[in-house]
């Protein structure tokens, strides 16, 4: 039976140091020169085990305590109905407690026919349970379909968001990150970093959600989630998301009782699977904020990266045997395997905004 561990980084470095104590021993036990059979494995897990130790450590340097006590007027920007309470939903119930005021803004029905209506009333039902109402939840459809380029669309977008924000007032904005998972989530954020100005008076957090990036330096746990799997098959780490370019992630302290209402809020999302969105992501809320210098085309440099690297591979072995070893997601949603192009899905002469 394979052991799921969530959330909890120390137990995978552990038991990576118990596998690679365990080769070495194989490896020096034996009479000579029979443990030398082992010796391979044992430097291959010592490396492993380096790996985990550094991405622990780098958990420890990017991660920082998040603090939300003061009720505030919270916008939540979501191109889809889960998307919210899996990047917000903690402070959402938190900030209900305080006081506060909170609108959450949907922006991409799903397409699938019957699955919109059925999603809104999840969001509604889930959201009920943070103690909002239902009129505090507004659906809209301005994105581009998922699978087409649309910049007149963006553009109608991006008047549209600057006119919620104008009328909500808001004193913090959370959105997905420009990460490259989904391009609706690029999307929104893209369109939010086009519209504001120097002169708005509001916090801005990014929230990760999944991406293809992968880097020792910037994903930990997305190195230990790989890792992981070199431990015989019988270990599974489900990390918390990362950043993608070195920004502090800020964790917010969330007492027992909200994170079990955001759990509760997950398993309202019964067409998403439900059981699986309450398992993998009810940790504490995560937010990076929002740097207006780091506007960028791409969310990463492809070129060189761990997903460029799994792409080659597919096209000379087998593609189910490099997933078995090396998986992840190899593009951005809605753009196959290629990864979000600003550029491209704003002007067809790739003029980016305010340029």
């Amino acid at each position: 039976m394979k052991l799921r561990v969530f959330f909890t980084p120390s137990i995978v470095v552990c038991l990576m140091a118990a596998a690679t104590l365990l080769f070495w021993c194989a490896t020096l036990v034996p009479t000579r020169p029979y443990g030398l059979i082992f010796l391979p494995l044992a430097l291959f897990y010592s490396i492993l085990f380096g790996l985990s130790g550094w991405a622990l450590w780098r958990i420890r340097v990017l991660e920082r305590p998040g603090t939300w006590d003061v009720p505030r007027r919270l916008l939540i920007l979501a191109p889809h109905e889960d998307d919210c309470t899996i990047a917000a939903g903690g402070l959402g119930v938190r900030n209900r407690k305080l006081g506060g005021v909170t609108r959450i803004v949907y922006l991409a029905p799903d397409e699938t026919p019957g699955m919109a209506e059925r999603r809104t009333a999840e969001a509604q039902a889930a959201w009920r349970q943070a103690g909002l109402e239902d009129g505090d939840l507004v659906h809209m459809d301005v994105l581009p379909p998922l699978l087409r380029h649309d910049p007149q669309k963006l553009r109608a977008a991006a008047a549209t968001l600057r006119s919620i924000v104008d009328e909500f007032r808001p004193s913090t904005i959370v959105m997905p990150m420009f990460e490259g998972g989904h391009i609706h989530h690029d999307m929104v954020a893209a369109l939010i970093g086009s519209i504001v100005t120097p002169h708005d008076q509001f916090d801005i957090f990014e929230a990760p959600e999944y991406s293809p990036f992968t880097s020792l330096t910037c994903t930990p746990h997305r190195v230990l989630a790989l890792s992981a799997r070199w431990l015989f098959g019988l270990v599974s780490y489900y990390g918390p998301p990362d950043g993608i370019d070195g920004r502090p992630v800020l964790v917010f302290c969330l007492t027992p009782e909200e994170l079990a209402c955001k759990r509760r809020m997950l398993g309202s999302f019964v067409s998403q699977n439900a059981v699986s969105l309450a398992e993998t992501r009810s940790y504490p809320d995560r937010l990076v904020r929002w740097d207006p210098s780091c506007r960028r085309r791409h969310p990463f440099d492809l070129h060189g990266s761990y997903m460029s690297f799994v792409v080659a591979l597919r096209r000379f072995l087998p593609p189910a045997l490099v997933d078995r070893f090396l998986p992840g997601q190899i593009g951005t949603i809605g753009r196959g395997h290629k990864v979000t192009d600003w550029a491209e899905e704003w002007a067809l002469d790739g003029t980016l905004p305010d340029q």
